[in-house]
């Protein structure tokens, strides 16, 4: 089954950075996108704001990178156990150049 995600979006939100127990570092952002799309033969605007999670390297690298526009591509995760919502699961970040 596939789980991928790949979207241009600006980092709205960023957290702290933390690290697991393992010294892993984790940085909790939020990503808003805004574009237009076709949908049944019609122009949509769509907007929406999504959590992401950064895990590793690139989580210091990025934490100090708020309003910046940045093409993700990673896997819809569930929060935790007592969080069913998806959130966004970072693999690759980068700049996005337009």
């Amino acid at each position: 089954m596939e789980n991928l995600l790949t979207l241009a979006a600006q980092i709205a939100e960023i957290g702290s950075l933390r690290y697991t127990p393992a010294g892993i570092p984790v940085l909790d952002v939020v990503l808003k996108h805004e574009s237009w799309q076709q949908e049944n033969g019609q122009q949509c605007l769509v907007k929406f704001e999504m959590p992401a999670k950064i895990i590793g390297e690139e989580a210091v690298q990025w934490q100090h990178r708020k309003n910046i526009m940045v093409e993700v591509s990673g896997f819809l995760a569930q929060r935790s156990k007592r969080f069913p919502r998806p959130i966004l699961r970072i693999q690759n970040i980068q700049e996005y150049k337009g």
